[in-house]
């Protein structure tokens, strides 16, 4: 069995053995967590431990407790036939996540985003982009998205897709009769285009944020924001990945993720930060449905890359770029 143990001290003049204070245990191991309340006492230490809801308290030397936590992780990382890249309590942490937002039937969130582009091999700069996603299950979406000077808006009501520049007040659209996750996959095959934070509204997000992990790892319990988190780490031959979620049970929610591709020189990320978390929305009527004004001019759909191959082969092709979706 293999644990993992971060420890906090709180001693009133700092010296373990010699003066009281409380230390905090807490010990996780692959198939249970199980968190232990120390007091220092005379040297003893008063144990209390909670596992499945039972308290059972114990008393033991420090130095006997010490060897014992000590040995018991040293034997098991020596012992464990079958130790693997794969940390166990970090698949638990993000099933239970990505569960928990896979289940809602309606949510929204603000995100904001920064991502990197190395020019001429050395020089990297950061780009940023922010907007909020609205969804409910079986029915829509709408998000926006503010990236510089330019607003994009994106609508699906299960019968049509729609991308709506702001500024220009000009919008493309087309037609599509099916789930939000079949939008995703035909969007990014036949247009190459990715909806604004699409992945975390998929319905398998489970599937999708650990299908191709070779590796994972719980890091440590920390802080985002003020807010305490669990930090997890993934990673295949491609690319790393990292997710902090709330360490809050009933809303284990989704507070960061990083995104770093080791291969590109300079190590470019891509760090996307979630806030506002909504599992109660208010709907507005015709939320999910784009209605253009009269002055509104639609452009036409970018085309696919097997319609663009047909059209090179033409005498009527143009090398005027399509419109302008705002994804990246």
């Amino acid at each position: 069995m293999t644990f993992r143990m971060s420890l906090l001290l709180d001693c009133h003049s700092g010296l373990l053995l010699k003066s009281p204070g409380y230390i905090i245990l807490q010990i996780r191991s692959i198939n249970k967590p199980r968190d232990l309340s120390v007091q220092i006492s005379n040297s003893q230490l008063i144990v209390q431990s909670l596992v499945k809801g039972v308290k059972q308290t114990f008393t033991t030397g420090l130095c006997t407790l010490l060897f014992v936590l000590l040995g018991t992780i040293a034997v098991s990382a020596q012992s464990d036939p079958e130790a693997t890249d794969v940390d166990a309590m970090a698949l638990d942490v993000l099933e239970e996540a990505a569960s928990f937002l896979e289940n809602q039937d309606r949510f929204s969130f603000s995100w904001f985003v920064s991502y990197d582009e190395i020019v001429d091999g050395r020089e990297k700069l950061t780009y940023t982009r922010s907007g909020r996603n609205t969804a409910k299950r079986d029915e829509g979406f709408y998000s926006y998205t503010v990236s510089g000077e330019d607003t994009r808006e994106y609508f699906f009501d299960g019968a049509s897709f729609v991308v709506n520049d702001v500024e220009e007040n000009a919008y493309a659209a087309v037609p599509f009769n099916g789930t939000f996750n079949a939008l995703i996959d035909r969007l990014e095959a036949e247009y190459d285009i990715q909806l604004p934070i699409g992945k975390l509204m998929s319905d398998t997000l489970t599937a999708d944020l650990l299908s191709d992990a070779e590796s994972a790892a719980y890091v440590d319990l920390t802080t985002v924001g003020g807010r305490p988190a669990h930090h997890l780490a993934f990673s295949n031959y491609e690319r790393d990945w990292q997710i902090w979620v709330s360490t809050e049970v009933d809303r284990p929610e989704v507070i960061m993720m990083v995104g770093t591709d080791p291969y590109q020189q300079g190590w470019p990320q891509y760090r996307a930060y979630f806030t506002d978390w909504n599992f109660s929305p208010e709907l507005p009527e015709d939320l999910f449905t784009y209605i253009p004004d009269a002055e509104a001019d639609r452009m036409t759909w970018p085309k696919t890359p097997s319609q663009m191959d047909e059209l090179r082969g033409s005498s009527d092709y143009s090398s005027e770029p399509a419109p302008d979706t705002g994804s990246e």
